[in-house]
């Protein structure tokens, strides 16, 4: 495990869109929020490793460009790697010790380079979701827990002011027993047609984005999963080369441990087919609906709506990441997208400094032991899909 040096080092696995935000897909939230939290924890610097060597202009724009935007001063190199996982992260490790990793890389390959990461013994953050099937994840967490290591998931709709709210709600019974949940989530068609075109074929939008929801619901109201039934659309992304389904809409029955008669059905509907021209990346909304009341939640629509004579109509949300400014007029990068990751860093600073033992948050963070619930349900919703919509039981995810 590392030993606490002055000054942090973090590997970043990947750098895609999430990473750089590369082709003006975004600010680059990981790189982004690594930088603002170096202006206040001793990051002393930040290794980006993909495959291709292309990569590497690609990087130092990104890191050049952030650094001048928000004036922080964050090291970052970049280095090519081969595709034989763990000898090279083995390597990696062999070169210089790190403190910590972030892996962004496509769905399929989250359970190889996580698994290389722990067994180098190296505290672990993964992009959602934690691996495909739930015998990866249960793998990655009996890893991390035999090296004694914090390993999470980038959850960040955790952080979402408005998730918390529901939370409270929910918490203090306000709308009665719980019946059931609705979930609206989609994404422009670019993502997989542009941004993701290498590897969306093999992955699924329940998958990359509805386990979001599922998280948050098991967030919310720490009931667990225990069946599932998906049923899938398909059509436009098959006509153009791209395997996978347009659509997925799960039907998922939850149930509180504590009393196995308190029941509650969520129905989770997503897509990636939404037209280039429509006004927000993402357009999601959720309710929450009990015997004494409901709660409708959009989560597109936060009050800021922008009208360009190039640019047509775009819904902002400026509560994710964004540079924003603060107090003193300069701006810094901010919201619940930045605080995922900033949490992230700042526990494992505690832990490799010994100021808190990685075991004590657990519970209190989307740990891999947390993804198990959230993994379970994108396993059971795949094995449905691909069994004509056949009903799949969960049984003790945690």
């Amino acid at each position: 495990m590392p030993v606490w040096r002055e000054g942090m080092k973090v590997l970043v696995i990947g750098a895609g869109m999430y990473v750089t935000g590369r082709d003006g897909t975004g600010p680059g939230t990981v790189l982004s929020s690594l930088a603002q939290t170096s202006k206040a924890l001793p990051i002393e610097e930040v290794t980006v490793v993909a495959t291709s060597p292309a990569n590497a202009a690609t990087v130092d724009a990104a890191a050049a460009r952030i650094n001048a935007t928000i004036g922080s001063d964050l090291k970052v190199r970049y280095r090519a790697i081969a595709r034989t996982v763990d000898d090279e992260i083995a390597a990696l490790c062999s070169d210089a010790r790190y403190d910590c990793a972030i892996v962004s890389v496509p769905d399929h390959l989250h359970f190889a380079y996580a698994r290389a990461i722990l067994r180098q013994a190296v505290h672990c953050l993964v992009v959602k979701p934690l691996t495909p099937t739930l015998a990866e994840a249960r793998e990655l967490e009996r890893i991390r827990a035999e090296n004694g290591l914090y390993g999470v998931v980038e959850f960040h709709k955790r952080w979402d002011a408005t998730n918390l709210w529901v939370r409270r709600e929910l918490e203090s019974r306000t709308l009665g027993k719980l019946l059931y949940f609705t979930v609206e989530y989609s994404q422009r068609i670019t993502i997989p047609w542009t941004t993701f075109r290498s590897w969306s074929s093999r992955t699924n939008i329940f998958q990359y984005l509805g386990v979001h929801y599922v998280d948050l619901i098991w967030f919310l109201t720490r009931c667990v999963p225990i069946r599932a039934m998906a049923v899938g659309t398909e059509g436009t992304l098959r006509r153009h080369g791209i395997d996978t389904w347009d659509s997925v809409h799960a039907t998922v029955i939850w149930q509180n441990p504590a009393d196995k008669a308190d029941r509650f059905v969520s129905q989770i509907s997503v897509n990636w087919i939404d037209p280039a021209c429509s006004s927000a990346m993402s357009d999601q909304k959720f309710s929450v609906i009990g015997t004494r009341g409901r709660i409708q939640c959009d989560q597109k629509n936060r009050g800021l709506e922008v009208v360009h004579e190039d640019l047509g109509i775009q819904q902002i949300n400026p509560y994710f990441s964004d540079y924003l400014p603060d107090v003193d007029g300069q701006l810094a990068f901010r919201g619940y997208g930045h605080e995922s990751i900033d949490q992230f860093v700042r526990d494992v600073f505690d832990v490799v400094s010994r100021r808190v033992d990685a075991a004590e948050l657990r519970g209190n963070r989307p740990t891999m032991r947390e993804a198990l619930v959230s993994t379970a349900v994108v396993d059971a919703v795949n094995q449905s899909l691909a069994e004509n919509s056949s009903w799949k039981d969960m049984r003790d995810p945690v």
